[in-house]
């Protein structure tokens, strides 16, 4: 590299990390560090010949901004956020390795079949009730 692009990497690196930027950054560390590995793979549990390992989904999203003008001033801001939710677990043991998904309540068809049915029941006694 010659010194003009060492000049300009560093002055790219310095803005980096200020403004909008180096918010976006400081959000994105301290998201990332309640959502990383440890929040998707807890510590493994052993008991009787078998070890389970809970597995988890971690979704980060962040955004930022910046803006200025001669007559108003300047602002920037950032944000972001972070969801975790249980999958299911790998369970090691002699006979071998395998993952079991945690089912989802609207996975399960009779619990879909009884709510069904429930909306049913409230709907006609709502009825019922508005007619008399």
């Amino acid at each position: 590299m010659t010194d003009d692009q060492d000049q300009a990497f560093d002055e790219a690196e310095k803005a980096s990390h200020s403004g909008a930027a180096g918010l976006l950054e400081t959000v994105f560390n301290q998201i990332g560090m309640n959502a990383g590995a440890k929040a998707v793979f807890a510590d493994p549990i052993e008991k009787n010949g078998r070890t389970i390992i809970p597995v988890a989904q971690a979704i980060i999203g962040t955004g930022g901004g910046s803006g200025g003008s001669d007559k108003t001033g300047s602002g920037e801001g950032a944000g972001g956020g972070a969801l975790t939710r249980p999958l299911g677990y790998i369970e090691i043991s002699d006979e071998g390795t395998v993952f079991v998904p945690l089912r989802q309540p609207w996975q399960e068809p009779g619990l879909v079949l009884a709510y069904s049915v429930l909306a049913l029941v409230v709907l006609r006694t709502a009825v019922r009730l508005i007619r008399n």
